[in-house]
C-alpha cells in the first residue's frame, strides 16, 4: 500500500532529530555528526547563527557544544565554500578532487608566492584569520577580495590548510591539514565506483528521505557544479545504486498519482519507528536547516515554497530572517523577529495551520531564552490574540 506524505513527515523528522524527546548533552554530538553536514551561517539578527538555530531545535545541551564538536574535538570539520560543518569521516572523499577547483584559474599562477608565504606564516605562528592580513584587493568574492584571502581558499582547495576555529567575531581561521586532520594527507586514492557509491549514500544521509529527482540534485550538489556529472548522469547513479540495493524505494501517494521516494535500506527500522505517535513540542527552524536543504521537498511536504529573504531588497521581502515553526511532523507557520535589549521582538507571524497557542508560546520563549533573552515582545503587525499569548517574562 502506498505511504502518505504525512508518513514522509514523520519519517523526516524522526531522521533528523525533529521529534521526541530534546537531546541530551551526552548523546547531542554523536546525533549532530549523524546530521552528515549542517550550514554555518553569520547572521544573527535572532540572537542565535543559524548553526545554531539547527542545534537548538535539537538539543538541550549548550549551544557551545556545537563549537566544541567542529573547532574542539573535530568530530565534523568546517569546509569553506559551501561553508558547512561536515563528519570528518567524509572529508577524503569530498576533498579528492577539489585543487581541480582552482587550478588554472583567475590569478592561480600570482597567488603561488603568497600561497607559500602564509603557509610558512602558519608554521611560525599559528591559525590565522584574513582579517588579520594585508593585501592588495583582487577581482574574486561577490567583486573584490584580498588576494590573502583568495589564497586561503585556494590552500583549502589543495587540502593544505583547513578551518580551524572561529574568532570572536566570528572570522574563520585557518591552520595547516596536518596540525587539523593529519589523516587528509595521507588517505590512498579512491576509486571512482566506491566514490558513486559515496556520493550517493552521503547525499541520502544528508536528505535522509527524498524522491528520485531530489535525491539526484543533491548528489550532484556533493560532486560540486564544477566536477559534477550533471543530473541525467545522477539520476542514473541513483537508480543504480537502488539496483544494488543501497536504497529502499518507498512508494507516496501524493494527489491522485504514486511516486518513488528513496531511504537507506540501514534506515527501514527508523521507518518502522515513525509511525509511532508524534510529540506535541514546538521547534523553530533555522532558514538553512538540513528540512530545507531541497526546496522542492520542503513544497511538497509543507504545502508552501519558502524563501531565504535576508538578502532580498527590504521593499520586496516579507520577513527578514523567517524561522518555520514544526509542530507534530507540520510546519504550521513562519515566525520572523529578532532579539534586542534583553527581549525577543517576534516582528512578523503568519499561521497558516491550527497550532496550540501554550506549545507555541513554550517553544518561541525556549528559542528566546537560548538566545539570551529575558522576555518576548510582538510587535504592531503581529494579530492580537497572538501578541498576548505569546509576550511575557520568560521562565527559567
Amino acid at each position: 500500500m502506498p505511504k502518505t506524505l504525512s508518513e514522509v513527515r514523520a519519517f523526516l523528522a524522526e531522521r533528523l532529530g525533529l521529534r521526541g524527546p530534546f537531546w541530551r548533552a551526552g548523546e547531542s554530538m554523536d546525533r549532530a555528526v549523524d546530521l552528515g553536514m549542517i550550514q554555518i551561517d553569520s547572521i544573527i539578527r535572532t540572537g542565535l547563527r543559524n548553526h545554531e538555530i539547527v542545534w537548538a531545535a535539537r538539543s538541550d545541551a549548550p549551544v557551545g557544544d556545537f563549537y566544541k564538536m567542529v573547532y574542539g574535538e573535530r568530530r565534523m570539520l568546517e569546509t569553506h565554500y559551501p561553508i558547512f560543518a561536515t563528519r570528518r569521516d567524509w572529508l577524503p572523499q569530498f576533498l579528492q578532487d577539489f585543487h581541480k577547483a582552482v587550478e588554472g584559474s583567475l590569478h592561480y599562477d600570482e597567488l603561488k608566492p603568497i600561497k607559500r608565504k602564509l603557509i610558512k606564516q602558519i608554521l611560525a605562528n599559528g591559525p590565522v584569520s584574513p582579517g588579520e592580513l594585508e593585501a592588495e584587493r583582487i577581482i574574486g568574492g561577490f567583486n573584490t577580495v584580498k588576494a590573502t584571502t583568495k589564497a586561503l581558499e585556494h590552500l583549502f582547495y589543495e587540502g593544505k590548510v583547513q578551518v580551524s576555529g572561529r574568532t570572536k567575531n566570528f572570522h574563520r581561521q585557518f591552520d595547516v591539514t596536518q596540525n587539523v586532520a593529519p589523516e587528509l594527507l595521507q588517505h590512498p586514492r579512491i576509486r571512482s565506483a566506491d566514490h558513486q557509491r559515496f556520493m550517493v549514500e552521503s547525499a541520502l544521509e544528508v536528505l535522509k528521505i527524498a524522491s528520485r529527482n531530489q535525491l539526484a540534485q543533491r548528489v550532484n550538489h556533493h560532486f560540486g557544479s564544477w566536477r559534477g556529472p550533471g543530473l541525467t548522469e545522477s539520476r542514473k547513479l541513483v537508480d543504480r545504486f537502488a539496483q544494488e540495493g543501497l536504497l529502499e524505494p518507498i512508494a507516496v501517494k501524493d494527489g491522485d498519482g504514486e511516486e518513488t521516494w528513496f531511504i537507506l535500506a540501514k534506515d527501514h527500522a527508523a521507518w518502522e519507528r515513525a509511525a509511532k505517535k508524534s510529540d506535541a513540542r514546538v521547534r523553530l527552524i533555522a532558514p538553512l536547516d538540513n528540512l530545507l536543504f531541497n526546496r522542492d521537498r520542503f513544497s511538497q511536504l509543507y504545502g508552501f515554497t519558502y524563501k531565504f529573504e535576508a538578502y532580498t531588497p527590504v521593499r520586496q521581502r516579507r520577513f527578514y530572517f523567517a524561522l518555520p515553526i514544526l509542530w507534530k511532523d507540520d510546519v504550521v507557520g513562519l515566525i520572523d523577529g529578532k532579539r534586542e535589549d534583553g527581549k525577543w521582538l517576534v516582528t512578523g507571524l503568519d499561521i497558516m495551520k491550527p497550532v496550540d497557542a501554550d506549545a507555541l508560546r513554550q517553544g518561541l520563549h525556549r528559542f528566546a531564552r537560548i538566545a539570551g533573552a529575558e522576555k518576548v515582545a510582538a510587535g504592531r503587525k503581529v494579530e492580537d490574540k497572538w501578541r498576548k499569548s505569546l509576550s511575557g517574562k520568560i521562565e527559567s
